[in-house]
C-alpha cells in the first residue's frame, strides 16, 4: 500500500508541475515559450517513465503535444491508483 501512496504522490507532483508550466505558457513571453515547452516535454517523459505500465506509448506521444490530454491521463491514473488503494484496504480488513 505504501508503494501506491508513493505513486499517487509522484503523479500529484507531476500534476502540480504541469499546472505551473501551463500557467507560465499562458502568461509568459514568446521568448520563454521554447524553454517552457522543453520543460513540459521533460515532465511528460518523466510521467511516462514512472507510469509506463499504465500508459500506452500512443497516449504518451499524444500527451507530449497536448496539455489537456496529459491532465486527463493524470486524473485517470490517479483514479486507478486510488481505487487500487481502496481495494487493498478492503482485502486487508477481510483477512483480519
Amino acid at each position: 500500500m505504501k508503494e501506491l501512496k508513493e505513486k499517487i504522490d509522484a503523479v500529484l507532483d507531476i500534476k502540480c508541475e504541469a499546472l505551473y508550466l501551463h500557467e507560465q505558457i499562458l502568461s509568459g513571453s514568446t521568448e520563454a515559450y521554447v524553454e517552457i515547452e522543453k520543460k513540459y516535454e521533460e515532465l511528460v517523459d518523466r510521467f511516462y517513465e514512472h507510469n509506463g505500465e499504465e500508459i500506452k506509448e500512443r497516449q504518451y506521444k499524444t500527451a507530449r503535444n497536448d496539455y489537456e490530454y496529459l491532465m486527463v491521463l493524470i486524473e485517470q491514473l490517479l483514479n486507478t491508483y486510488r481505487e487500487q488503494t481502496l481495494k487493498d484496504k478492503q482485502e486487508s480488513r477481510e483477512r483480519k
